[in-house]
């Protein structure tokens, strides 16, 4: 048996029979009825999902951890063969994380955390899988069943769901099922065609159906190129009180609570304010560092940049770092006395315009560089260190910081796991000193955009960062860009699949301050 660290607190993993089973709605319309109760949720998202995660964080006023089996650890990347019998260290530290108190200073009454795709879908084997977080965890699962087109077959659907016994479950164990929810249910007559069905598993397996999810009044959530339309802009359109109403109604949410031994109720609580915005980032738990002088390191945190794991400030202060906020759209310049800058990812493309028109902020980073700075972005903090951004056959202005064009367009570039080995240079050219470390550094994370840099090959002067491989160890090639103190990539790094990296990349900073 797996070697597990049970929850603390109260909590469960919402599961699905695969992508569009109705997790992201129920998770957030139980969100709003668990807020509606009083009571104080935690809440997260398994895998690399930025938007799902700060939905969560809009909702909870608290800070929603990113839970990963496969990229909180820094290894090679065929290491997921292996069976997982314990609990990986980086992602004990993210879920340690999830039980500290909020900024009330109140502890959570449950932990809630959304899956992805379906409960056992995964890497090879299904590593990685919802199912296999939520037995490493000791979370039950609430499974959603998508029975669109479906009556008495839903029976077979559950079974397979509730007895499936992959094999990766003969070291680590199976998950425990707290309940079962149907989604995308028709009208009344489908919905006794379903509890009959139901009834038989139910008695044989003790676990219940406590759901039945219409889909009319379900709440519709808009999408665009990179998921969900984010929580800032759809949020203000959703009603909160009637989503809460709605789970209510036609769920048994006090059977559910009952089963995982939480409570029924807290402290009265009101809706959270549309202007008021999220606790997004968790706060570290220890200042270690001794230095005289912490390096200080400009953050750039706005609507353009927003997708940002809530553990990588929390680690980077643990690491040593002073952190400051910045904005690209509205201040004028970083934060001054800096020794380096961090671009995190986001929606550039979003705010082309209004990024390139701030051309003050874009003079002042040329300085910056000019000077030395060391300065790292990813993704779509990648784009915005480039010299152009073009989309629907026109160039945006970038910050000219590296010597790349983005092309935007409907195609996606890329998108899974990544494992990266840091090539010959990098991350020293930042860290004085440590290039015999460079070239052994590893460290894990995800892909996803659809943007391609114009021209095969770097322009001359810029080398590559990262040799990726995929989940399964299939090489990718070099990824990336550096010139001087400047580098960018596509990655959006783990913040524990990556810890050593940027242990380096701070040494370097502290090396200039």
């Amino acid at each position: 048996m797996a070697q597990t660290t049970p929850s603390r607190i109260p909590g469960l993993i919402v599961g699905g029979t695969g992508s569009n089973a109705g997790k992201t709605v129920t998770t957030l319309a139980l969100l709003c009825a668990l807020r509606a109760r009083g009571l104080r949720v935690q809440a997260a998202k398994s895998g690399p999902d930025f938007i799902d995660a700060a939905f969560h964080a809009a909702l909870t006023g608290a800070p929603a951890a990113n839970l990963d089996v496969w990229m909180c650890r820094e290894a090679r990347p065929d290491s997921g063969k292996r069976p997982l019998r314990r609990i990986p260290q980086g992602l004990a530290r993210v879920f340690a994380r999830m039980h500290g108190p909020g900024a009330d200073g109140r502890n959570a009454d449950l932990l809630l955390v959304e899956g992805a795709m379906g409960l056992y879908d995964g890497g090879t084997g299904g590593a990685g899988s919802t199912a296999q977080l939520a037995v490493l965890l000791g979370l039950p699962v609430l499974l959603a069943l998508n029975v669109h087109g479906l009556g008495q077959s839903v029976a077979a659907l559950a079974e397979g769901f509730l007895r499936h016994r992959p094999a990766w479950t003969a070291d680590a164990g199976h998950p425990a099922f707290v309940g079962m929810i149907c989604t995308h249910v028709g009208g009344e007559k489908h919905k006794e065609i379903l509890r009959q069905a139901l009834a038989p598993l139910t008695a044989q397996t003790g676990v219940p159906l406590l759901g039945l999810l219409p889909r009319d009044g379900a709440p519709q959530l808009k999408s665009r190129h990179l998921g969900l339309v984010e929580a800032r802009e759809s949020l203000p359109g959703l009603d909160h009180e009637s989503l809460a109403a709605w789970l209510e109604t036609h769920c048994d949410v006090r059977a559910l609570l009952q089963a995982l031994g939480a409570p029924q109720s807290g402290l009265p609580a009101s809706p959270p304010r549309a202007d008021a915005p999220p606790v997004r980032f968790f706060a570290p738990r220890v200042r270690s560092g001794k230095a005289a002088r912490r390096p200080r390191l400009g953050v750039a945190w706005d609507v353009a940049f927003s997708f940002c794991y809530a553990d990588l400030p929390a680690l980077l202060r643990e690491l040593g770092a002073e952190l400051c906020f910045f904005s690209p759209l509205r201040d004028a310049a970083p934060p001054s006395a800096c020794d380096g800058l961090y671009f995190p990812g986001g929606y550039p493309e979003l705010h082309a315009s209004a990024l390139a028109a701030n051309t003050s902020m874009r003079a002042a980073l040329r300085t910056l560089a000019e000077r030395g700075l060391p300065i790292y972005g990813e993704c779509g903090g990648y784009i915005y260190l480039m010299r152009a951004l073009r989309q629907d056959g026109r160039d945006y202005p970038m910050s000219g910081l590296l010597p790349l064009t983005c092309l935007l367009g409907g195609q996606r570039a890329a998108l899974g796991y990544r494992a990266a080995r840091a090539l010959p240079g990098w991350p020293a050219a930042c860290a004085p000193g440590q290039s015999g470390t460079a070239t052994t550094l590893r460290a894990r994370g995800h892909e996803f955009h659809y943007g391609r840099l114009e021209g095969r090959e770097l322009p001359a002067g810029c080398a590559p960062l990262w040799q990726l491989s995929d989940s399964k160890g299939a090489v990718l090639g070099p990824e990336g860009c550096r010139l001087g103190s400047v580098a960018g990539s596509w990655l959006h790094l783990y913040p524990e699949g990556a810890r050593r990296f940027w242990r380096a990349w701070l040494a370097g900073l502290s090396a200039q301050a």
